[in-house]
């Protein structure tokens, strides 16, 4: 299935929405043609992504009446799949040639960089999140904003201590994620070696989307193409074939702390930022410009910066 959440334009209703070949169809309308209630309907709720909660969406497909539920996207706004999760671990130095030009820039200032021998990752906060194609507004001041494509992995079922083998088990799906970032901040807060907090939250800092894909749809998430455009201009290509810590390793390791159903784990971006490249103030992203960001089988993300 493919599962997104929808707002209508007058933003006193949303709903689920089933995504079928580019048409939308309101989860809310379905079950209510059918005399259903249910707190799986309940987009604000992160239980729809929990085991039962994707089987109830799963029948209620099924029994959809043809043409029942269309959704107007005129009238309707996709936002972020997941809009209240307990928590967004963002996976740092997973792709060994974004590792490589991040040693190069390291090196500049002084400073070695290790290649990773366990993933570590910070935290982007639910506040951060925005829809898969709403515009992000720069903030004041700042003019060294950079882009990051990332596979979302959306944790269905609660995971403590998990082992490698076990870790799909507890995968609702996959979205795409374009981690967004005000580059001076996040140097000056490495620097003091404590965590990147506010260079990574900013409103807006989280395009998500643009709908939740369910695992059982992508057989095999570590070997997805993935592409990041500037207005057209290729960025970043790489596979998640390259990542150093695949995503059972993520899964597993992240989960002595606690995954909860609705959590999700950014898993890192490849080389290809406008940080790394010999002129980076011709990369970063300026007003007016259109970020799309492509993961192979999830579809795409665009967002107008402004």
């Amino acid at each position: 299935m493919q599962i997104a959440t929808v707002t209508h334009r007058n933003g006193t209703e949303m709903t689920l929405a089933f995504v079928q070949e580019g048409v939308f169809f309101s989860v809310n309308e379905i079950a209510a043609d059918l005399g259903i209630e249910s707190n799986f309907l309940d987009p604000l709720s992160v239980s729809w992504v929990s085991p039962d909660g994707l089987a109830f969406l799963n029948d209620l497909e099924k029994r959809r009446k043809a043409g029942l539920g269309v959704l107007d996207l005129d009238i309707w706004s996709i936002t972020a799949p997941v809009l209240k999760p307990g928590k967004i671990v963002a996976v740092g130095r997973n792709y060994m040639d974004h590792v490589r030009e991040g040693q190069e820039i390291w090196a500049k200032r002084g400073r070695k960089v290790d290649i990773p021998t366990y993933p570590s990752a910070f935290a982007k906060f639910p506040s951060s999140l925005t829809g898969p194609f709403e515009p992000v507004t720069i903030p004041d001041g700042l003019n060294d904003i950079d882009y990051e494509i990332e596979l979302a992995v959306v944790i269905g079922k609660p995971a403590l201590s998990v082992s490698e083998a076990e870790a799909f088990s507890h995968v609702a799906g996959y979205c795409i994620c374009n981690d967004l970032a005000a580059r001076g901040i996040q140097r000056r807060e490495m620097e003091q070696q404590i965590g990147i907090t506010l260079a990574k939250n900013f409103p807006g800092f989280a395009p998500m989307g643009p709908w939740l894909t369910t695992a059982d749809q992508i057989p095999d998430p570590q070997v997805l193409e993935l592409r990041l455009d500037v207005d057209g201009d290729v960025r970043q290509q790489a596979n998640t074939s390259d990542m150093i810590f695949p995503i059972a390793k993520l899964i597993s390791y992240f989960s002595q702390m606690g995954l909860e159903t609705g959590d999700i784990l950014i898993t890192g971006t490849p080389s290809g930022v406008a940080l790394a490249r010999p002129e980076p103030e011709a990369y970063y992203l300026k007003s007016g410009q259109v970020v799309t960001t492509w993961i192979e089988g999830l579809g795409e993300i665009k967002t107008e910066m402004r």
